[in-house]
């Protein structure tokens, strides 16, 4: 199948024709070793690119701006983070399938407090949530021998397994708590990966994703929607304060017997057909199938998408789903939203990362930052801390 392709130059043409223009680029500065002992906001993602260098690295934002960074050895490579909303400054992060560990840990002593196992015959998918009152943790795993989603429910103090329901689905990937504190959403990316690598899909033919809202203490099917394309896997979600959900899916191309450009980004609200964010077709076809984030600015109601694969983020209206702006950053990934919803915060595997105001969706060229020893992976969060 051909590859959909443009180069930068029509890229660029055509957005400008639209109104829209790339968001401005300047030189980074470095950073130092150690975090603030005041620090009331950290930025933390899982990093490292070889099984040496696995860990959770974060950045102290409130040192700026002269940042500061380390990071935390887990021996294993993570994905996603949930904060604690109970314990301050602890997080747990998750394995990237098909690893079996997660751990909790306080980014500021650095201590792992936790290890916890999946199931034999179960696997991580990279993601969990807590309860709002933070008594349980909810995580994303599946079965390795048939790809089907369930969802391990632990004690976030002990973390033994209290619970286990279904994600009704196929291949579930990321999980929220949605704002009635009650109600679980969750992508299920429809896709049984090998057990061993993680990688090879097995279900291309049959694939079938669905977003699913699940009740949290019966483990009951609340709702269940589908987008139209049958090939597109829905992998991340983020939701808004009001429970819009934000959506970001990547194509599965070599199922596919059409080269058309597939969109990648939708909203959901509860009740209604899941909306696609079809618009503008070039943008979208330059990401190249594959969406990696998806962040909610719930004040502004603007939903971030970035894709790694198109070297771009792209930023469209949760309620008119306009297309707003775009940044264009090599191998962008990770995209979060800071406490005060005044910034998106963007990080790429090169341990570069950048700041753009909410209110304009311009970069702050002056918070530009450069960590030659990290290599942020695919998810980064916006962690509040404060001392004991």
């Amino acid at each position: 199948m051909k590859r959909i392709e443009i180069n930068r130059r029509q890229f660029l043409a055509t957005l400008a024709a639209a109104g829209l223009s790339p968001l401005c680029i300047a030189t980074p500065f470095g950073a130092g070793e150690k975090p603030s002992a005041s620090a009331t906001e950290m930025w933390v993602s899982a990093q490292g690119n070889s099984s040496d260098k696995y860990s959770l690295g974060w950045v102290d934002a409130d040192a700026r701006p002269k940042s500061t960074s380390g990071r935390i050895l887990s021996g294993y490579r993570g994905h996603g983070l949930a904060y604690h909303p109970t314990k301050p400054n602890k997080v747990v992060m998750f394995s990237r399938r098909p690893g079996r560990v997660g751990m909790e840990l306080d980014v500021l002593t650095g201590k792992i407090e936790h290890r916890f196992y999946s199931t034999e015959g179960r696997h991580q998918s990279g993601h969990g949530c807590f309860s709002s009152d933070g008594a349980v943790l909810f995580v994303c795993e599946t079965l390795s021998s048939s790809g089907k989603g369930n969802i391990s429910v632990l004690d976030a103090k002990t973390y033994q397994c209290l619970n286990q329901f279904d994600s009704y689905g196929i291949g579930p990937h990321e999980i929220k708590l949605m704002p009635d504190n009650r109600t679980l959403v969750i992508a299920n990316g429809g896709l049984h990966q090998s057990p061993k690598s993680g990688q090879g899909i097995l279900n291309l033919e049959s694939m079938e994703s669905n977003l699913s809202y699940v009740d949290s203490v019966s483990g009951e099917l609340v709702s269940k929607y589908r987008v139209t394309e049958p090939k597109a896997s829905i992998r991340h979600l983020d939701v808004a304060d009001d429970g819009t959900v934000a959506l970001a899916m990547q194509v599965q191309r070599a199922a596919m017997s059409s080269n058309r450009v597939v969109p990648l980004g939708a909203v959901h609200k509860q009740g209604k057909p899941i909306e696609l964010l079809a618009e503008p077709n070039m943008l979208i076809a330059q990401m190249h199938d594959y969406m990696g984030s998806v962040a909610i600015n719930s004040t502004f109601r603007i939903a971030g998408f970035s894709s790694p694969r198109g070297n771009v983020t792209a930023f469209w209206h949760l309620d008119s789903h306009q297309l707003l702006g775009y940044h264009a950053f090599h191998d962008v990934c990770g995209l979060a939203v800071t406490q005060d919803q005044q910034r998106f915060v963007l990080t790429n595997s090169f341990g570069q990362l950048r700041q753009l105001n909410a209110h304009n969706l311009q970069e702050q060229v002056s918070q530009r930052l450069q960590f030659p020893d990290m290599q942020w992976d695919n998810h980064l969060s916006v962690i509040p801390t404060r001392k004991a």
